[in-house]
C-alpha cells in the first residue's frame, strides 16, 4: 500500500509539472479552448485475471464476458494549454450474471444457480494530451484514482460440509476501496467551438484483497477495459 501511495503522489506531481510546463497565455485562446464538461456511456468488461476468478469459473458457468455491462459517468477537462489539460471524472458500473454449478444439479436435474453482481464506482484524475486543431482531434492520457467496489452473490448453493449435500439459499457480499491506475486514448469530433462528440477507450489496473463473506478467498482482480462514447460541451 505504501508503494501505491508513493506512485500516486509521484503521478500527481508529474501531472502538475506537465500542466505548468504546458501552460500558454490564455489571451490567444478562442471559446471552446478553456475547458469541457463531458458525459459518456459505454461498455466495461472486467479482466477477471486472478486466482479467485480462475477458481470461480471452474466451479460455475460463465466467463469474464458474462459481466460485460453498461458503464456511464461524467468528467471535467481543465485545459492548461491548447493541447493539454487535467481531466477529473467519476464513473459507475454494475455487471451481473446468473451462474450455475458446472458439475452439479438438483434432484430434478435442474441447475443450481445464483446471481453474481460486481459494482464499481471511481473518482479519477488524469493528464490528457490532444493533437491537431481541426474537427478531428485524437488524444491520449493516463492517471490514477480511487475505486470503490462491491461483489455480491444471491441464490442457491450446495453445502459441501454436509454428507447429504443440502441446497440452501444465501446472500454473500464483500466490498472495499482501492487505488486504480489507467491509460486512455480517444477521438474528439468537433461540431462547433462549443460542442463535440467523442469516442474513448480506457484500460484500468486495480485489485484488492477480499474480505467480509469472502475472507480468505485471496485477491479480486478489478482490472478491465471500457469503450465509451459521449457528448462534450466546450467553453
Amino acid at each position: 500500500m505504501r508503494s501505491q501511495q508513493l506512485l500516486v503522489l509521484s503521478l500527481a506531481v508529474a501531472m502538475a509539472v506537465l500542466a505548468a510546463g504546458d501552460a500558454e497565455a490564455q489571451g490567444n485562446w478562442r471559446p471552446g479552448d478553456f475547458g469541457s464538461w463531458r458525459f459518456f456511456m459505454g461498455i466495461f468488461e472486467p479482466e477477471a485475471n486472478s486466482q479467485f476468478w480462475d477458481e470461480y469459473f471452474i466451479d460455475f458457468t460463465g466467463s469474464p464476458s458474462s459481466f460485460q455491462d453498461l458503464v456511464f459517468g461524467t468528467d471535467y477537462l481543465w485545459r492548461t494549454s491548447r493541447n493539454g489539460g487535467l481531466l477529473f471524472g467519476i464513473s459507475f458500473y454494475e455487471g451481473k450474471s446468473t451462474l450455475a454449478y458446472q458439475d452439479w444439479v438438483d434432484a430434478d436435474g435442474q441447475d443450481i444457480s445464483h446471481t453474481s453482481r460486481l459494482d464499481l464506482s471511481d473518482f479519477t484524475a488524469a493528464y490528457v494530451l490532444r493533437f491537431g486543431r481541426g474537427s478531428l482531434r485524437p488524444y491520449v492520457g493516463g492517471g490514477a484514482g480511487l475505486l470503490w467496489w462491491q461483489f455480491r452473490e444471491e441464490g442457491y448453493f450446495i453445502d459441501f460440509t454436509e454428507d447429504e449435500l443440502p441446497i440452501y439459499f444465501a446472500n454473500y457480499r464483500a466490498d472495499g476501496l482501492t487505488w486504480e491506475f489507467f491509460a486512455l486514448a480517444g477521438l474528439d469530433f468537433r461540431l462547433s467551438h462549443n460542442w463535440s462528440f467523442f469516442f474513448e477507450g480506457r484500460y484500468r489496473w486495480a485489485e484488492d484483497e477480499l474480505g467480509d463473506d469472502f475472507s480468505g478467498f485471496g485477491t479480486i482482480d478489478l482490472s478491465g477495459g471500457q469503450m465509451v462514447g459521449g457528448l462534450s460541451y466546450n467553453f
